[in-house]
């Protein structure tokens, strides 16, 4: 059975590049923003969350947050735009696994995704 990822990210086109990028070797689900992300985690398996921060509704570092409280141990990759985000506190407090900026570089994603997880 394929290893679960979530991705939550509010740009379609994203989305569509990460299930692209890691659909043969995982199981991808998706969530458009930060609530939906909480919510599917709470209720579903997963093996690693790659979450963008600056999303309508619910924030990235704010589902993070809740995230942590219902599951400590879910690896997350930080997958966004904003490269100062990677100081900011929470991002070091919340025990993230990873920070990749957008661009996406495909073949630093895919090598962290399978340290992190295998296949």
């Amino acid at each position: 059975m394929k290893k679960r990822i979530l991705v939550c990210d509010d740009e379609e086109s994203i989305r569509l590049l990460l299930r692209e990028t890691l659909g043969d070797d995982y199981d991808i689900s998706e969530a458009v923003d930060g609530r939906e992300a909480v919510k599917l985690i709470t209720r579903e398996s997963f093996d690693l969350l790659i979450i963008d921060i600056k999303m309508p509704g619910t924030h990235g570092l704010e589902a993070i947050e809740r995230i942590r409280e219902r599951n400590k141990n879910i690896p997350i990759i930080i997958c966004s735009a904003y490269r100062l985000m990677e100081d900011d506190m929470v991002v070091k407090t919340s025990d993230v696994a990873a920070f990749i900026t957008k661009p996406i570089d495909i073949s630093a994603l895919k090598s962290k995704v399978f340290e992190l997880i295998g296949v």
